[in-house]
């Protein structure tokens, strides 16, 4: 199995398999400009920073950030650190003027990762979503 990610929990584990997550790789790196960096240890993917350009009329173009997470029993080693550095420092090389993202609010020691890295909390909101029917 592959890795997958509950945004409410903040856990990776095996939501999809292996021949899905390849699938959608696959369809990102061919119908969009997103990139995915992957910190993998004894080919075992430890975690993982999925990152998208952002155009709004009225704010400079930025990096959002679709998903990311580390393995619980791999937190507070660095990992999360080197992934969100390595993509900062691939938005900037590109042209990009920052990074957004969302936060679950209950993940608090997420909340103080970002802070502690310069992001600031700028608002909350609601998500909302319409799945079509088939």
């Amino acid at each position: 199995m592959a890795v997958g990610f509950d945004p409410a929990t903040g856990i990776l584990g095996s939501y999809f398999s292996e021949e899905k997550v390849k699938a959608k790789i696959d369809t990102i790196m061919k119908k969009t400009k997103d990139i995915i960096f992957v910190y993998e240890q004894n080919n075992e993917v430890i975690g993982y920073i999925h990152g998208t350009p952002y155009e709004l009329l009225f704010s400079d173009s930025l990096i959002n950030v679709m998903g990311f997470v580390v393995r619980e029993s791999y937190r507070k080693q660095g990992i999360g650190g080197i992934l969100i550095e390595r993509l900062e420092r691939w938005g900037k090389d590109n042209g990009f003027s920052g990074m957004k993202l969302l936060s679950h609010p209950s993940r608090i020691h997420a909340h103080r990762f970002y802070e502690r890295r310069g992001y600031t909390f700028t608002k909350d909101q609601k998500n909302f979503m319409k799945k079509f029917e088939s």
